[in-house]
């Protein structure tokens, strides 16, 4: 009878580590103290500047909103979660919220100073208040960003404000160009961008990266890595002449979509 409950535990406990394995998270820290509001609904009660939200979905957009304390203005934008057993961590200013990196969650290390929560969705709600909410709400698409660079002919989504300077691109060229294996390619220049103090890039530019990858599995994975990096977001159908099978072209157009 004991081993049985031992061994009943032990499921259960496995059962655990798998479910919150099959979840993304996002941690949000700041020097401001902070609350987060995500597809509308406030996720935790107090102010911080460091918190990790378990429990959402990854391949899957979220609206984020943040209220600083002591202050009536906000920043607000939308974010790509790449994929489940991923935490995406981000930095939160009074005038942005800026993806710094993303790594497995099994290899994020608490703050004990951080707030830990899990998301609270919005499936529960009422559907006449969110009729209510969609009919008040102005549907044109207002840049998230106070100060941004401005692509000459391009009135599109952005989602970073301010691109990589052309040395920062030609070191991200050199990176990819000086390795031989695709795998090595691939993980060297992902680790770079990510060490980058403010990840931002082009679609143009990505062109120049995405075309020194030989194989279009590798092609199609970096396009979705540096999805959530790029500044002119509507001109990601420009990446598709670097595809040659139709299902890679429909995967890069459902992340537009969404």
């Amino acid at each position: 009878m004991v081993y049985r409950k031992i061994i009943a535990f032990l499921l259960l406990s496995l059962v655990s580590v798998w479910c919150q394995a099959q979840t993304a998270a996002i941690v949000f820290k700041g020097t401001t103290d902070f609350k987060v509001t995500i597809d509308f609904i406030q996720q935790h009660n107090s102010f911080v500047n460091n918190v990790k939200i378990n429990g959402l979905k990854g391949n899957q957009p979220y609206n984020v909103k943040i209220n600083f304390k002591g202050d009536s203005t906000f920043v607000q934008t939308n974010i790509y979660l790449i994929d489940d057993g991923l935490t995406h961590i981000y930095n939160v200013t009074q005038k942005a919220i800026q993806l710094k990196k993303i790594i497995p969650d099994a290899s994020y290390t608490t703050d004990n100073q951080q707030l830990i929560t899990n998301y609270i969705s919005n499936d529960n709600l009422p559907i006449d208040t969110l009729i209510a909410d969609t009919a008040i709400i102005d549907t044109a698409y207002i840049i998230p960003y106070v100060d941004y660079y401005v692509l000459e002919d391009y009135e599109g989504r952005i989602g970073c404000p301010f691109p990589i300077k052309d040395v920062e691109q030609a070191e991200l060229r050199g990176i990819v160009l000086f390795e031989n294996l695709e795998e090595s390619k691939l993980e060297k220049v992902k680790i770079a961008i990510e060490d980058l103090d403010s990840a931002c890039i082009l679609v143009d530019q990505i062109k120049e990266l995405i075309v020194l990858f030989e194989f279009e599995e590798t092609r199609l994975n970096f396009a979705k890595y540096i999805f959530p990096y790029t500044f002119d977001i509507d001109n990601y159908e420009k990446l598709y002449p670097a595809f040659n099978f139709e299902d890679s072209k429909d995967q890069l157009r459902e992340l537009l979509k969404n």
